[in-house]
């Protein structure tokens, strides 16, 4: 798991993060990149991806799973085919993922909030 910095955007894995009870911060921890005092924030506003490319793999495969599952509500046949096609689908794009973006897929990276 992975920490992106509110104040400089920076990320760092989260054993990375510094405790910084002893500088006399009691709540949150310290960006190892620039120091400041930060607290995680699991409902971030944004996703952080490791790059612009990621991010449109991620795009493309949410799209086609919207597309596949109004397919299936819409065509009503619903046979062991149709999910077999859809399936065929998802199984290339996770692969695909799994190569190239393992970082966005397997750690995930918590945005931060300044400590008020």
């Amino acid at each position: 798991m992975n920490y992106q910095c509110c104040y400089c955007k920076e990320e760092f894995p989260a054993i990375e993060a510094i405790d910084g009870y002893q500088e006399g911060y009691k709540v949150g921890f310290l960006c190892p990149k620039c120091g400041k005092n930060i607290q995680d924030n699991p409902m971030n506003e944004e996703w952080v991806f490791s790059s612009n490319s990621s991010k449109i793999f991620f795009v493309i495969f949410v799209g086609y799973f919207l597309l596949a599952w109004i397919f299936l509500e819409v065509s009503g046949l619903n046979t062991w085919v149709d999910y077999a096609a859809v399936l065929g689908g998802v199984i290339p794009f996770l692969i695909y993922g799994h190569i190239k973006y393992p970082k966005d897929m397997y750690s995930p990276t918590i945005g931060t909030k300044p400590v008020k």
